[in-house]
């Protein structure tokens, strides 16, 4: 699935690496998309900054792909197929999954609230017309901000808080979760 045995990269990414890279994550969900008919799971990582392949971001994935693929099996579905890899852009994994979209994103949701990790992934479900399925498609509310309780979007789009106050918040949940699973 992933070659472990490449170093992460450390390096910076550009934005037309990153917009890059969401384009051949693109095509790819389409190709998939058209090849099993099913929906997709994408899981990236919520990583502010300009260097997204770090060891501790391949940790966050590493443990949010197990457990993803703990709660697909445990909810009863199926994945088809696997494509991902770590990317200087960060690391990504697409699934498609023989289920229903909505009932893939509430047991991908339940776990994205409910593990002290799951606020660090992000988990988007693909419906089969390459549509993401929204949170309020389950009367669920956006994603709170990891500093303040407004909106996470709202928060990025107008950059509230700054960049060293988000990472810090990042390094203090990987840090209790690695502490909690130590003892």
């Amino acid at each position: 699935m992933f070659d472990k045995t490449t170093a992460p990269s450390g390096a910076e990414v550009s934005l037309a690496q990153m917009l890059a890279r969401r384009e051949s994550r693109y095509t790819s969900q389409q190709v998939l998309l058209r090849r099993f008919d099913r929906p997709l799971v994408q899981l990236t990582l919520v990583n502010p900054g300009a260097v997204k392949d770090t060891p501790q971001s391949r940790f966050v994935f590493d443990t949010g792909l197990g457990a993803m693929q703990e709660a697909l099996v445990a909810g009863g579905h199926t994945v088809l197929a696997y494509e991902g890899a770590y990317f200087v852009t960060g690391a990504e994994m697409l699934m498609a999954v023989n289920a229903q979209a909505l009932t893939v994103k509430r047991t991908l949701l339940a776990l994205e609230e409910h593990h002290p990790l799951g606020r660090l992934w992000d988990v988007d479900v693909i419906d089969t017309t390459g549509a993401v399925v929204a949170r309020r498609q389950l009367d669920v509310p956006p994603r709170r901000c990891l500093l303040c309780d407004e909106s996470a979007h709202a928060c990025a789009r107008s950059r509230a808080h700054p960049l060293p106050d988000l990472q810090r918040a990042i390094q203090d949940k990987i840090h209790a979760f690695r502490q909690h699973t130590v003892q």
